[in-house]
Order: C-alpha cells, then sequence, then structure tokens
C-alpha cells in the first residue's frame, strides 16, 4: 500500500527491507555455492541437486531487485567486512539478467523434472519451478523467444492443471484445503508452494493467518477488492461487462466469469466472518450483504467487496493456524507466460490459445476466446494481460505486471470500491451510506476507498534505492532517475 500510493521517500523501512532480506539470501547462497563441492563423502548427484537449488534461490532474489531497483551489486562471492565487494557500485541489469538466466540454463537440469504432490520432497525445487522462474526472468526482460523457450519445456515435465470436472469449485479449491497439493495427490498445478504444517509439535509447527485475515470476525478484512477489479471480469458470453447493465450488489456477480465467484464473496455464500453488514439476517453463518462500520461484531469491507479466493473456512475462527499451502509457482502461469510470450514474438495462432488460455476457461466452464471473436473495444493483447490479471488475481503478480507492462499509472488513481447506486438501504443500517466518502465517476458514485495517491512515470516505475544503504555504499550512487 506505501509503495503503490507513491507517497514514500527513500528512507522508508519496506524498501530497506526488500533490500535486506534479498542480499541476506544470496548471501547464504554465494556461501553454500562456493564450499559446497567440499563435501567429497556426498554423491556428486545430490550436491549438483543442492546447488541447482541454490542457483535457483539467488535467481529469484535478484529477479526481485533488478525488477524493483533496476542497476544493482552483482555479487557471487563470500563477503566479509574487509571484502571490496560490500563498495561494489551497480552492475546493470542487463549483466544480471544474463547471469542469473545461464545459471538456471546450466543448472535446471540437475534438479528432477516432477516433484509428485502430497510427497514428503514436495516444497523442493523442481526443474518445472527453475523453468517457471527463466520464463519470468525472460518475459519481464523482453526475451520474448527464450521465455516461450522455458516455459514451453516446463509445460512438458508432468504437470497439469488440477481439475476434478467440478467447474463450478475446481478453481476455487486449488487454493484450500481440498486441493492443497503439500496433502492432495490429485494436484499437479502446483509447481512450487510454501508448505505449512500447524500439526508439528510446538516448536517445529509452521502456520500464517491469512483466512482470518481475509475474513476478520471481529475486526476489518485486511484486503479489499477494489472496482477496477471487479470490471475485469467479463461476462459469461465473453464480453466486456458494462457496469450500467447492474441494478444491485447481487446482480455484480450473475453472468459473470465464473471465476469471478470462485475468487470474492458472493452474497448467499457460506462463511466464518460472523455477523454480516445485513441487519435482516438471521442466519450470521451466511453472507449476504457488505459491513461498512467496523463494530467489532463481524468482519467490515472498506470497498465492499471480500475475498473468496485463498479462504480455508475452517481456520478463520483460529488465530495464526492456517496451514494452507502459499503458492509461488503454478502450471496456470506458465501457460500465461507461453501465451504473452508468444503474442509479443507475433506468433499466436488459434492453437495457441486453445493449449493455454482456454484449457484455464475449460476447468470453469467459460467460453473460449477466439482470434475470430476478440471482445468488442479489446484486442488480442488486452485480452491475454486480462486473462493474467483475473486468474492470477491474488497471488501477488499484479503491480509487478503493471510495472513491466508500462500500464503503473493507474496506481496514482484514488482507488474505489462499490457503486452506491448498487447498494439497497434497506438491507444496510440505517443512514450507513450517508456516513461513507463517494467519488463521481461517469455520472456514478463509487464508495472511496483511498485517496491521494500519486504516480509519477519519470520517476515511480523503479524504487529509491534504500537511504540507509547509499550512506553505507556510497559508490551505489547515483540514485534512480527521480529520487535525487
Amino acid at each position: 500500500r506505501t509503495i503503490g500510493g507513491g507517497n514514500y521517500a527513500t528512507d522508508i523501512s519496506q524498501i530497506n527491507n526488500i533490500w535486506v532480506r534479498a542480499y541476506h539470501n544470496i548471501g547464504r547462497c554465494n556461501y553454500f555455492l562456493n564450499n559446497y563441492t567440499r563435501a567429497v563423502s556426498v554423491p556428486q548427484n545430490i550436491r549438483e541437486r543442492y546447488a541447482a537449488e541454490a542457483h535457483f534461490f539467488r535467481a529469484y532474489d535478484y529477479w526481485i531487485l533488478t525488477t524493483l531497483f533496476g542497476d544493482v551489486p552483482y555479487i557471487t562471492k563470500e563477503l566479509n567486512v574487509y571484502s571490496p565487494e560490500v563498495y561494489r557500485g551497480r552492475d546493470p541489469r542487463e549483466t544480471v539478467i544474463n547471469n542469473i538466466a545461464a545459471d538456471l540454463e546450466n543448472t535446471y537440469q540437475n534438479l528432477p523434472a516432477f516433484i509428485a504432490p502430497a510427497s514428503a520432497q514436495f516444497g523442493r525445487i523442481s526443474q518445472a519451478a527453475a523453468l517457471t522462474l527463466l520464463s519470468r526472468i525472460y518475459l519481464y526482460n523482453e526475451q520474448w523467444d527464450k521465455a516461450a523457450s522455458a516455459a514451453k519445456r516446463a509445460m512438458g515435465l508432468g504437470y497439469e492443471l488440477y481439475s476434478t470436472g467440478n467447474p463450478a469449485n475446481d478453481y476455487r479449491n486449488l487454493f484450500n484445503f481440498t486441493g492443497r497439493a503439500s496433502r492432495t495427490s490429485a494436484n499437479k498445478e502446483t509447481i512450487l508452494a510454501y508448505v505449512y504444517n500447524f500439526d508439528l509439535g510446538e516448536d517445529a509447527r509452521t502456520s500464517h493467518n491469512l483466512s482470518r485475515e481475509l475474513w476478520v470476525p471481529n475486526d476489518y478484512s485486511r484486503f479489499a477488492p477494489t472496482n477496477k477489479m471487479i470490471e475485469k471480469w467479463l461476462t459469461a458470453d465473453g464480453q466486456i461487462w458494462n457496469p450500467a447493465t447492474v441494478n444491485t450488489y447481487e446482480e455484480v456477480f450473475e453472468n459473470r466469469d465464473p471465476r469471478m465467484k470462485q475468487s470474492l464473496l458472493a452474497p448467499n455464500t457460506p462463511w466464518e466472518g460472523r455477523k454480516d453488514g445485513n441487519p435482516n439476517n438471521t442466519n450470521a453463518a451466511v453472507f449476504t450483504y457488505p459491513k461498512f462500520s467496523n463494530d467489532k461484531d463481524g468482519c467490515m469491507t472498506y470497498s465492499g467487496y471480500y475475498l473468496y479466493k485463498y479462504v480455508e473456512p475452517t481456520k478463520v475462527g483460529q488465530v495464526s493456524q492456517d496451514d494452507n499451502d502459499i503458492i509461488f509457482f503454478r502450471y496456470a502461469e506458465v501457460l500465461l507466460n507461453y501465451v504473452e510470450a508468444r503474442e509479443r514474438a507475433g506468433g499466436v495462432t488459434q492453437a495457441t490459445l486453445d493449449s493455454t488460455i482456454n484449457l484455464l476457461r475449460d476447468r470453469v466452464g467459460m467460453v473460449h476466446l477466439t482470434l475470430s471473436n476478440i471482445p468488442a473495444g479489446s484486442d488480442l493483447r488486452k485480452e491475454i494481460r486480462r486473462e493474467r490479471t483475473v486468474e492470477l488475481f491474488f497471488e501477488g503478480h499484479r503491480y509487478l505486471d503493471l510495472i513491466r507492462w508500462r500500464e503503473a499509472e493507474v496506481l496514482g488513481e484514488d482507488l474505489l470500491g462499490v457503486n452506491r447506486r448498487w447498494l439497497d438501504p434497506s438491507k444496510l443500517t440505517a443512514g450507513i451510506l450517508n456516513t461513507l466518502k463517494w467519488k463521481t465517476v461517469g455520472g456514478e458514485q463509487y464508495l472511496i476507498i483511498e485517496s491521494g495517491r500519486t504516480f509519477n512515470p519519470a520517476k515511480h516505475y523503479l524504487l529509491s534505492l534504500p537511504l540507509n544503504q547509499m550512506q553505507r555504499n556510497p559508490n551505489l550512487r547515483p540514485n534512480n532517475p527521480g529520487w535525487d
């Protein structure tokens, strides 16, 4: 929120934390890679597998650093306080990218091609994970043919979309206990996830709090879907949704891409957020209407919408006992990386769409995207980007996608929520709508989530280098454009 809103200085802790954590991890990888061959009693194939994993993690952190900061110091040696590299200047982004891509290309085959879900090895790095990361790196750096090649190689290693023949729930179940790959052998879509286990002993258990944070039963939801996202999902027949055709809150969710109802909480859905905003609702176990007051008895929303994706209902009532998988890479992204790279290289055919985007749509029973029937007012590139936005919604891709697409000016706009016209005052606490702030856009009033945001394209496409890092190492200067 701080970074996306654009109102921050060079000394904020969030930016410094990104830098410090990345280089801390890189340092650990460098130590291993500089020393692992000394383990002469360990079989070479095992040593090389661990080395390939270290190359993966180092590449991941350098990908993050270059995406956010551009040019950064490229360090592969062990450092101590006397090392000249401590005061190294910044290397060109292209140099860093070429090196980490070469590392992955040279080592990924030392990894197992496929790691079975629900196995003891699940959570470690496979060839598919390395190739998915490689396709990201190439995609983010506009090396289209190489991005397509890496994705294509990942597509032939045994992973597939998770589907049980239940289009109304399969997409959502991929992100809850029903389909979590660490426990579900049928989920061959999740390529890499952070695996948690609350059932281990007190000193060994791992967990998070995401499900409860999405439906906090006695406070506000920590995540607020915006109106801009609401408008992204197409209609059920594959056309661009027109908000003017909707007159009620319930209608927002009807006749839309089925992934919408599996991503956002629709009215008349069971939930664990306690009381909703409808004083006439006598069943707290069913959501009927958004809650706009934070009276600590039920889950409030700042936008009028709630997440459904990634909620494991059985964990909402418990604090920090959620051990659902958090997915880093899944097969759907591989398909989306491939089709985007092919489109940018000028090589998309209907067969390309059918083997990528339309497989994603088949899972939920959505109509196909065809070259002869692009939605009116759009084009193929926009639709490929839309597909990525809705399929990977709430998985950590959006900010970085906007940056690399050079579409991030939208981050400077006010964050808006639900349209006031769609809300029925009889289903809300009397007078509550008059206590909220609204903004008129196109003759319609939308709830204001946050205003005062800014995005300067001459400045904000890269983050500032952290101030205290520049103070410690003056050779990092000059700072990125617009920040000095």
